[in-house]
């Protein structure tokens, strides 16, 4: 079921498990390069008023519905639009058209919530580019983290993340400081959130056992983490180690190793690794809070603080009340009990209603967000198509100007070959004398004023004698 939901679900995707016998006959449907993006539960509307009850997937290729009567898909290049409203019976469903040539797919029943609002983006993103690929909750290992390094690896490869993956990937700053380092460290033998006090500094947050130990500063805003110190093993022989009630103390000359937890499986490493140390005893009442320090105002301190929160507790428990007990008719318990209960069912469905309303808050957000998101998207590449088509009509137009020059060089060309035409056969010569003063003695046949009258001999050349 890992392969439809992930390895990290939702609960809403947990409650898929329902169609796991279903998916698993359908296997067969996908092809073996076909990989699941995400999967929703839904109903078709049959033209013929028919209902089918089943998932929606989507795939690296195509769109699915799956069904224990009927399956059909859709490559989404067959997809012209897709058109997403909430439903009419229901304001906390969704109700999606797929438009595929010129018909219409129509799908309802399809609840609000993170996993339906990612996987609309992520059929919005394969419509408009079916070919990129999309980082989605369902193809994810959350076992490894989207830290800094690896968004912008997935940023290089053109590679979409969706929002719901950036929540969801986010664990906390012990999560995923633990992970960023696993990657870094896969053989450690603990990894754990700590410091290393020196001279009253404290620096570093995480400390790493592996061939070395390691102490690193990560920094969750930018998921990021720093190497601040590497000590070899031997580095903490004849250190002392304190156990603390919630942490432990490594103390060696050059400062303080603080380990917030597992300070008992620190100390087990270090004699596997045959680093000679001493284990500080304490008294069982010096690992209370308030008393470890031995400092007579500390001392007195929580000393005051544990005999006040008892005897507090002791009078919640002990101490009756003195008030007079309020003598009251049945008619009047009746009528008080009906009351109670009515203040309190009023004040459970206010409740609901205001949960009710901050989901749809939240909800209403999250879709304004997205289609924010989409709307610059559509400006993007209208403006790209905008300036594509500008560049072509230039194209075009310096194409225009350059044959419009040509054709007139070709006219100015053609003309003057016309007048020279014109000049050769204008030009007649009387006779020889007129051809000699002319300087066009001798006369060949084919040259302007040439005739016959100047060529008596008929040799094709006048005036040669």
């Amino acid at each position: 079921m890992e392969k439809w939901i992930g390895n990290r679900p939702t609960l809403g995707q947990k409650a898929l498990n329902k169609y796991n016998k279903l998916l698993d006959n359908t296997q067969y449907t996908l092809i073996p390069n076909e990989i699941v993006l995400k999967i929703v539960e839904a109903e078709c509307d049959k033209s013929s008023g028919r209902e089918l009850n089943g998932v929606l997937v989507l795939t690296n290729m195509s769109v699915h519905f799956i069904s224990k009567k009927e399956h059909f898909h859709y490559e989404y290049s067959q997809i012209n639009d897709i058109n997403v409203e909430t439903d009419g019976k229901d304001k906390n469903e969704w109700k999606l058209v797929l438009r595929c040539g010129w018909s219409n797919r129509y799908f309802d029943d399809i609840k609000k919530n993170d996993d339906s609002q990612e996987f609309i983006e992520i059929l919005e993103y394969k419509i408009v580019n079916p070919t990129k690929d999309i980082l989605t909750t369902v193809t994810h290992d959350f076992t490894y983290f989207l830290h800094a390094k690896r968004l912008e690896e997935l940023r290089n490869k053109n590679v979409k993340i969706t929002s719901f993956l950036m929540k969801r990937d986010n664990m906390g700053f012990s999560k995923n400081g633990e992970r960023l380092l696993r990657e870094k460290h896969n053989n450690a033998k603990l990894i754990t959130e700590g410091l290393f006090k020196e001279n009253k500094e404290k620096k570093g947050n995480f400390i790493v056992i592996d061939n070395n130990i390691f102490l690193y500063e990560y920094n969750d805003k930018k998921r990021e983490v720093k190497l601040i110190y590497s000590w070899a093993f031997l580095f903490l022989s004849h250190s002392k180690i304190d156990h603390f009630a919630m942490k432990s103390e490594v103390e060696i000359e050059e400062g303080t190793l603080v380990l917030n937890s597992s300070g008992k499986a620190f100390a087990s490493i270090l004699i596997d690794e045959g680093v000679e140390f001493e284990l500080k005893k304490r008294k069982w009442h010096q690992k209370i809070l308030g008393f470890r320090s031995g400092k007579w105002w500390k001392k007195a301190t929580a000393s005051i603080f544990y005999l006040f929160t008892i005897l507090l507790v002791f009078i919640l428990v002990f101490v009756e009340e003195t008030e007079e007990p309020i003598t009251t008719s049945p008619e009047t318990e009746a009528v008080t009990e009906s009351e109670v209960q009515k203040s309190e069912e009023a004040e459970r469905l206010a409740e609901e209603q205001r949960q009710k309303e901050e989901a749809e808050r939240i909800a209403e957000e999250q879709r304004q967000k997205e289609e924010a998101e989409r709307l610059a998207e559509e400006q993007r590449q209208k403006e790209e198509a905008e300036r594509l088509a500008e560049e072509q009509r230039q194209k075009e137009e310096a194409e225009r100007l350059a044959e419009e020059q040509r054709q007139k060089e070709e006219a100015e060309r053609l003309a003057e070959e016309q007048r020279q035409a014109e000049q050769q056969t204008n030009v007649y010569f009387k006779n020889c004398d007129a051809a000699r003063s002319a300087g066009a003695a001798p006369v060949h046949q084919g040259e302007p004023g040439y005739g016959k009258h100047l060529d008596r001999d008929g040799d094709g050349i006048g005036c040669d004698r």
